[in-house]
């Protein structure tokens, strides 16, 4: 009997063994007919390509598979594998970031998975290969692929397409790989936390607009001071209503001035003009905001190093940071709307001391040019020097002796230029990154700005309200001392000082971030970049709103 059973079983296990050596004789084939029919398609898409990234995507492409004898990465035996459905797991969660699935092709795709890879496996195994190579670049590095169109001159840095294939196929735990893909950086990780608590806030309805009037000021009782406490219990400023909802209390004060700080402006306790448009603005315009600024931290992220200097246009400051940590804040003063300060990133590599300025050639002819035809001394009288020759002092002539009346915008043949000192518009010191945007850190001669809450005065450079402590900050390690300092700029002699450690200098347009103690920052769009960089994502992403 035993003996019966144990030939019946080994019979049963070679039958086995059988029908698995054909099931796998016959997915080897599969997986042959595929690599073929794979090869075929790779070389005919490499001739359609048109545009150059196409081509070099298409190449990139081709050289992975053929190194991999044209094995599928998202297909075993045949039918989506367990990479293919991390993948589509991951998408699903795109809206997390700000992104939308369905700019992947979510649903349908994730839908069509199995039908796709018995109709057309070669179809599906490119399909998901390019839906992969997209999002992983637009969360790594951003969706818009050129910002420098919408007039950010940074390009991020993209993952190279066989590297980043490559590394998708060898990873043991593709899970961690994928989730890995976004930015590592705890400020993006806050404002991906903010989108969340904001689209939460969102389903329960946001807040209601407050009714407009004179300024609200504590003691006043009205019934828009409840509208007040209601609209600031919801972001948290506020705890409670307190006893009597109509009044302006000690806690409502405290709770305006909690908003007036994470909004950029003035702490006064009052609910006046400004105040009540920032309070006002629907939940719904601060998810794009939020949205779009975590684009924004997708384009530099990469760039950043745990040194650097850091100069938020729209909230006008300047930060310098070591090891990660920001050591050094101070006010600024940035472009006017008119002369919008660029979007850039470059190497700090020198100071200059006592520097000349020369003046613009636009500044010389469409603001100064007015003033001289009436007063001639107005050069002297602010230390401006009047050349015939560009950067020769030898060249100067006696603005006087010229005949303003022929002399206009369109035939100026001079260039004006300030001596050094207290006068001098740069101040004392400029901090030089050279760019093609002739844009630099400088100190001031007119310091009453800094005094502003919005500080947009500038014609696009960038002033500094305490260049000495910046510079022996930035001097310390090469030795220099506030006393040094001090000397140079007291000789009043031009003097340039290489920095030995060229520091990144960021010149960024934030409008929306998040502290470590949890706090969410919001700032005016001054410059009105965020609309445009919303409507450009809004197109990208194939949506009406940014939600």
């Amino acid at each position: 009997m035993i003996d019966r059973l144990r030939a019946r079983s080994a019979g049963l296990l070679v039958a086995a063994a059988a029908a698995a050596m054909i099931a796998t004789t016959a997915a080897r084939a599969d997986d042959m007919m595929l690599g073929a029919a794979l090869e075929d398609h790779l070389k005919s898409v490499a001739k359609q390509a048109r545009s150059r990234d196409a081509r070099q995507e298409s190449s990139a492409i081709s050289k992975f598979y053929a190194e991999r004898d044209h094995k599928s990465v998202w297909l075993t035996n045949g039918v989506p594998n367990k990479r293919a459905r991390i993948l589509m797991a991951a998408l699903e969660k795109a809206g997390e970031h700000g992104l939308n699935p369905a700019a992947y092709g979510l649903p349908t795709l994730k839908d069509q998975l199995n039908d796709l890879a018995k109709k057309d496996p070669v179809a599906l195994e490119m399909r998901m290969t390019r839906v992969f190579l997209r999002y992983a670049s637009d969360i790594c590095c951003g969706r818009i692929q050129k910002p420098t169109k919408l007039g950010v001159f940074r390009t991020p840095r993209r993952p190279y397409t066989q590297p980043l294939l490559e590394a998708a196929a060898a990873r043991p735990d593709f899970k961690k790989f994928v989730n890995g893909l976004a930015p590592d950086a705890v400020r993006y990780r806050r404002l991906k936390s903010a989108l969340a608590q904001y689209r939460a806030l969102k389903k329960k309805g946001g807040w209601n607009k407050i009714a407009g009037g004179p300024t609200l000021k504590p003691g006043m009782k009205n019934r828009r001071v409840a509208q007040v406490k209601a609209r600031l219990l919801i972001t948290g400023e506020l705890k409670a209503m307190g006893k009597a909802p109509l009044t302006y209390d000690a806690a409502l004060v405290a709770a305006v001035k909690r908003f007036q700080l994470r909004h950029g402006i003035d702490q006064d306790g009052k609910v006046g003009r400004t105040t009540l448009a920032q309070m006002n603005v629907p939940i719904t315009q601060r998810i794009t905001q939020i949205i779009v600024n975590m684009e924004r931290r997708r384009w530099i992220v990469a760039s950043l190093s745990d040194d650097y200097i850091w100069v938020n246009i729209a909230d006008t400051y300047l930060k310098v940071v070591r090891k990660g940590k920001t050591i050094y804040v101070a006010r600024v003063v940035v472009g006017k709307v008119y002369h919008k300060t660029p979007i850039f990133s470059k190497r700090l590599d020198h100071i200059r001391f006592n520097p000349h300025w020369n003046v613009p050639y636009s500044i010389a002819t469409k603001e100064m040019l007015p003033i001289i035809k009436k007063n001639p001394g107005y050069l002297a009288a602010r230390k401006y020097m009047l050349l015939t020759r560009p950067l020769d002092n030898n060249s100067a002539i006696d603005p006087h002796s010229v005949d303003w009346s022929n002399i206009s915008r369109r035939n100026f043949p001079y260039f004006i230029r300030q001596k050094p000192g207290p006068w001098n518009a740069l101040g004392t010191m400029i901090f030089m990154f050279p760019n093609r945007h002739n844009i630099f850190i400088h100190d001031t001669a007119a310091r009453s700005k800094f005094r502003y809450n919005d500080r947009f005065f500038s014609h696009g450079c960038v002033r500094v309200q305490h260049p000495r402590k910046l510079a022996l900050l930035l001097l310390k390690q090469q030795g220099w001392s506030a006393k040094r300092i001090a000397q140079v700029i007291r000789n009043k002699d031009p003097k340039r000082y290489k920095f030995k450690n060229r520091l990144w200098v960021h010149i960024t347009y934030m409008t929306a971030w998040a502290n470590k103690n949890g706090s969410f920052q919001f700032r005016r769009d001054f410059y009105k970049r965020d609309r445009i960089l919303a409507a450009a994502l809004k197109r990208s992403l194939k949506l009406k709103e940014l939600q």
